[in-house]
């Protein structure tokens, strides 16, 4: 299908008899992803005339940066990097080998307007001194999925998941009597935790959770924090909570084999989880404790973002430029937004896309934009910015895992934590 777009390139540009120069772009897409993202290049491409976009598969988001540095490092390196959130603060410390996508537009593109992108998601790529660093491209966050058949099983209005963790709580009780174990959840830091912090604005370390500059420390060890990793490990107990791993394959397993009646995933796995369940999937919001707050802020975000490398000529920056306006058109984040599930970037994508009524078939698509920019974002809830936070992520994941096992109290685990992850920081 043609992609409608409203892009305007220059006449000598459309018209041009040259060959088009090449803007390599490495990335970790496959399967569905890449048969989109293939969509959207070969659009520009038909479009441009001067620039041809050439795509690269560099294998998983870990292995896409670290070929990427090491290219680099031998003067053969792409002009666009994909980084996942993860490894955004160790990028932005490499000055010298990433140009900041702000720096670009505005040498080559006058009227460039960083407002454009929605707070949270240019918030969490834009650096201390508020430049923005990267552009912000497959964004996602979590929402809840739930088994409509096992709520009608378990005496639960089907349409009407569980707002709060208390009332969570109580839906696993009955789930659990029809014979279902309540919920999984796939990556346990992240929603246990890092979501967790930002949607009840608690403080996950120091310094803005990272993004006020460098010395941050963890302390994400509070009492409301080991309030809930203490209800997590009972749950696990009782047969509310089925903890199945750190990454996302399993849990979605266990959802989808029926075993799970909910599951904490990011709203972009919806159609994956729907080809894979053979049951009707509600969608909710992330649940809060009505005890720490009686409204829920903002969730962070997960994902990637597109890093322009240093080392080429004002020529290829300059399509680099066309074409960081062209993925960031009104038109193009709206397609990418409604055939992947992530989040749009800019709010009129969003707003062009709640005008057609796509959302009223695609409830989990706009709970996980409202999610994001529902509120401001505060120094609590712009997410997590830290260096070597890869290694300090399992190390917190390992005491999670030994938290909900009962091996350590919450409070133990939640506590050295801290203190290891510091010790990486």
């Amino acid at each position: 299908m043609r992609i409608l777009l409203a892009f305007l390139f220059c006449i000598s540009t459309l018209f041009s008899k040259e060959k088009p120069t090449e803007i390599v772009l490495w990335h970790a897409f496959d399967g569905f992803l890449c048969e989109v993202f293939e969509e959207i290049i070969s659009d520009f491409n038909h479009h441009s005339g001067a620039y041809l976009v050439v795509l690269k598969k560099a294998g998983n988001y870990q292995e896409v940066v670290e070929k990427g540095l090491d290219a680099f490092s031998k003067k053969a390196h792409p002009h666009i990097l994909q980084i996942y959130e993860v490894a955004t603060l160790s990028a932005m410390e490499k000055v010298d080998t990433f140009l900041p996508v702000d720096q670009l537009m505005l040498t080559y593109h006058k009227k460039f307007d960083p407002d454009i992108y929605i707070d949270a998601v240019r918030g969490f790529y834009t650096s201390s001194n508020g430049q923005m660093m990267s552009l912000p491209w497959n964004a996602s966050t979590g929402i809840l999925f739930y088994n409509k058949n096992a709520f009608r099983e378990a005496g639960l209005n089907p349409e009407q998941p569980p707002k709060t963790w208390e009332e969570l709580e109580k839906f696993c009780q009955k789930l659990h009597k029809a014979g279902y174990k309540g919920f999984t959840t796939a990556w346990p830091a992240a929603y246990h935790l890092e979501h967790f912090c930002c949607w009840h604005n608690l403080p996950f370390a120091t310094k803005s959770n990272g993004f006020d500059g460098e010395g941050a420390k963890l302390i994400f060890n509070g009492p409301n924090q080991v309030h809930h990793i203490r209800k997590v490990a009972e749950w696990q107990k009782k047969g509310f909570f089925q903890y199945a791993g750190r990454y996302s394959e399993e849990p979605e397993n266990l959802f989808a084999s029926e075993k799970c009646a909910m599951l904490f995933q990011g709203a972009n796995r919806l159609p994956l989880i729907q080809h894979n369940a053979d049951f009707p999937i509600g969608v909710g919001y992330m649940p809060y404790w009505s005890q720490i707050t009686k409204v829920p802020f903002n969730l962070n975000i997960g994902g990637s973002s597109f890093w322009v490398m240093r080392g080429f000529s004002k020529h290829e920056y300059r399509g680099v430029m066309q074409f960081f306006e062209y993925l960031s058109s009104t038109e193009i984040q709206a397609f990418w937004h409604q055939k992947t599930g992530y989040l749009p970037i800019t709010e009129a994508a969003y707003y062009l896309t709640k005008k057609k009524g796509f959302y009223k078939d695609h409830l989990a698509a706009e709970i996980a934009v409202l999610e994001v920019m529902g509120r401001d974002p505060t120094s609590n809830t712009r997410g997590v910015r830290l260096p070597n936070y890869m290694e300090v992520r399992n190390v917190i994941i390992d005491h999670l895992e030994k938290a909900f096992s009962g091996e350590l109290s919450p409070q133990e685990a939640l506590d050295k934590a801290v203190e290891e992850g510091n010790k990486l920081l």
